[in-house]
């Protein structure tokens, strides 16, 4: 059987590349030959362990200049780097693929830890909320970055350099990024370690220490402005975050008083 295919039009577009190597209207690459294994292995290679890979290049310029990659983004920049959304859709990939990792491990070590501390009703409760996070973690994802958004717009108004939509945009790249690393770097971490309190607090302090470098990078401001910026920002999203708790609480208290 001929390893080679004989191709006259573009399979992405339909228009005509007979006398072509890429079509002339969309770009792609004419395939001429049969797909085996070593092809898929090329392809892999090409596509995510090349150093000139948009990819490689997003991941590491997102810790060295954050600045190029988003505010790039926002001003018009679209091939140099891998657009925020499908960004965000790897690092929920790989969230996803590190909750079904550890979840067991996770459960067993909020159990050991809040055994003492907590009734068997408040741990189920704890460990129901944990299962939940877990299966719908892109959605809760995508619903956080909005909110963290809102509130970096609040703690920002006095600068107009950004808008809330450009917001959301930093908070696709910054959140995504820091989050799909945490994943990875935890893996180890949570199977080595014996404390609930380590594995689950341990990555806020890595969140806000990158956004809050990020958001430096990006205002160009000093490093008590952006402390500052950030102990804000942690207070808003903490009152923020305990409301329903205190409407929950208010309304069993009025529920045990009625009945």
């Amino acid at each position: 059987m001929s390893d080679l295919i004989t191709i006259s039009n573009c399979k992405n577009c339909g228009q005509q590349i007979k006398a072509y190597n890429f079509c002339p209207d969309c770009g792609a690459k004419k395939i001429t030959k049969r797909i085996t294994f070593k092809n898929l292995i090329t392809d892999f290679a090409d596509r995510f362990l090349n150093l000139d890979n948009s990819f490689i290049r997003t991941f590491i310029h997102l810790f060295t200049k954050p600045e190029e990659v988003i505010d790039g983004y926002i001003h018009g920049l679209r091939k140099r780097y891998v657009n925020p959304f499908s960004y965000f859709a790897i690092s929920v990939t790989i969230t996803g693929i590190y909750g079904f990792v550890v979840k067991d491990r996770l459960n067993e070590l909020l159990v050991n830890s809040m055994s003492s501390l907590l009734s068997k009703e408040q741990i189920d409760a704890q460990l129901d909320s944990l299962n939940v996070s877990y299966q719908y973690q892109s959605v809760l994802s995508f619903l956080l970055i909005p909110l963290l958004a809102i509130i970096s717009r609040l703690v920002f108004l006095n600068y107009k350099k950004y808008n809330l939509t450009e917001h959301f945009v930093i908070y696709l790249y910054s959140y995504s990024h820091i989050v799909g690393l945490t994943a990875i770097l935890l893996i180890p971490v949570i199977f080595l370690s014996s404390s609930y309190f380590t594995v689950a607090f341990f990555p806020f302090v890595l969140y806000f220490l990158y956004i809050g470098y990020a958001l430096k990078r990006l205002y160009n401001i000093s490093l008590k402005k952006i402390l500052i910026k950030t102990l804000l920002f942690f207070i808003i999203l903490l009152i923020l975050f305990t409301i329903p708790v205190i409407i929950g609480y208010l309304a069993k208290i009025a529920e045990i008083k009625i009945f």
